[in-house]
């Protein structure tokens, strides 16, 4: 679902209208997996079109933002500045792995996809017109199309124009530019295409509205933060997505809103723990984590976050005993094995380690974590042709960081996919 669009839980003060016409303010639009045990989208991520449209409309239905925007009335493609959600991939040489040709990928520009139960948040930069008249409607829509306005073009008319070096299409590449004219539709391809590309119909998987007033420019635009009980999850969420975007203070304190908002909700004073250990202040986080275990000591990522606060302190024991609580609770979770391997690692307890590292390799043979781990773990024991072995198979699946060069030209080129790869960015509207 998406959450709702505008300052997330903090309602406006009615006296003093937030917004006021020739001002520019941000709009977060919050959305949440829900009921579903995948990271969402599912499936062959790099072929679909799927991306958050925003659009504002004054009381006249003037549009005076629009980010989003599908050409030729939604049939066309997307503009290449809108929010999207799948797994961008490159070959060798930066060009997008667009034609279904996995082979030729060799990096990826980014990835973004929203893990079960958690959220995601975008960022508007909205500029109100001096003319506008309020209130502004915003309009936020999840939009699904099940393959990409350029692959649907590409499956159906896709032929290189003629005249190009062989060369610019390898193992590793492909340079070569492609015509789409009607003309290269086969005659005897399945349906009633009429020599037509067809246009794939585009899905509203959610939507949300919100209404913010104008004022009359005089007035001071004034914030008003209210928060109830009904908005704790919506708080929630937004921290959700901060936190995951790596905009900690932010995250912060939208948890701390949430343990306002419904004070018995373990998780609220959890999250603001995580915010703070991942902010490096582990000593602040100490009395949120109490608070949390006060609540619901039943919880084993409560344990997990306490044993992260015990190990910066040096009281290995302590983490190992509270990790083994949220093990007991999730036996395969590989994080938690992980971490206990590590922290029996650095006690030298070698062979104990590697018992759980043997667990891990059982959930996930790939688990670069484990591998790294183990290799030290024999080198500690003196088991040399077994500690090559690990180095191998870490260096065997870990990321190829020189890969990561190919991605510069595709960011030279292309602004809104460079903006786009940023953690925390911001989208303008087309032009209207």
């Amino acid at each position: 679902t998406i959450r709702d669009v505008g300052q997330v839980a903090a309602p406006i003060n009615k006296a003093a209208p937030a917004l006021a016409p020739g001002s520019t303010a941000r709009v977060d639009v919050v959305v949440r997996t829900r009921r579903i045990g995948h990271f969402f989208p599912g499936g062959t991520v790099d072929a679909f079109d799927i991306w958050l449209e925003l659009e504002g409309r004054d009381s006249t239905g003037r549009v005076v933002y629009w980010s989003g925007q599908a050409a030729d009335d939604g049939k066309g493609a997307v503009e290449p500045g809108a929010h999207f959600y799948k797994s961008y991939q490159l070959d060798a040489n930066g060009n997008p792995i667009n034609k279904r040709n996995a082979w030729q990928a060799r990096s990826v520009l980014y990835v973004r996809l929203i893990p079960p139960g958690a959220a995601d948040v975008a960022h508007y930069r909205v500029r109100i017109p001096r003319d506008a008249v309020g209130p502004i409607t915003f309009t936020a829509k999840l939009n699904y199309r099940k393959f990409s306005h350029y692959y649907t073009q590409f499956a159906y008319a896709g032929q290189p124009e003629p005249g190009q070096d062989p060369a610019k299409l390898g193992r590793a590449h492909n340079d070569l530019t492609y015509s789409f004219a009607t003309e290269n539709i086969p005659k005897n391809v399945s349906g009633n295409i009429k020599d037509q590309i067809p246009a794939l119909p585009t899905i509203v998987l959610a939507q949300a509205t919100a209404q913010v007033p104008l004022s009359d420019g005089k007035t001071p635009t004034t914030w008003t933060p209210v928060v109830q009980k009904a908005d704790r999850e919506r708080w929630n969420d937004w921290g959700i997505g901060l936190l995951l975007q790596g905009d900690i203070k932010a995250a912060e304190y939208a948890f701390k809103q949430v343990t306002v908002a419904e004070p018995e909700y373990a998780d609220g004073w959890l999250n603001v723990a995580r915010a703070l250990i991942q902010e490096g202040e582990t000593d602040a986080a100490k009395p949120y984590i109490a608070e949390a275990l006060k609540r619901d000591s039943s919880l084993g990522r409560i344990y997990f976050f306490k044993a992260m606060i015990e190990k910066a302190d040096g009281d290995y024991t302590a983490a190992i005993a509270s990790l083994k609580i949220a093990s007991d609770k999730y036996p395969r979770d590989r994080v938690v094995l992980n971490q206990i391997a590590r922290l029996l690692f650095l006690e030298r307890k070698y062979d104990e380690a590697l018992t759980y590292l043997d667990r891990v390799a059982l959930i996930d043979p790939e688990d670069l974590q484990m591998h790294y781990t183990a290799m030290l773990c024999h080198r500690g024991l003196g088991h040399d042709d077994l500690a090559q072995r690990e180095e191998q198979l870490f260096t065997r699946f870990k990321a190829e960081e020189g890969a990561r060069a190919s991605t510069g030209t595709r960011r030279m080129i292309s602004p809104e996919d460079n903006n786009e790869r940023q953690q925390i960015h911001e989208h303008e509207s087309v032009p209207l």
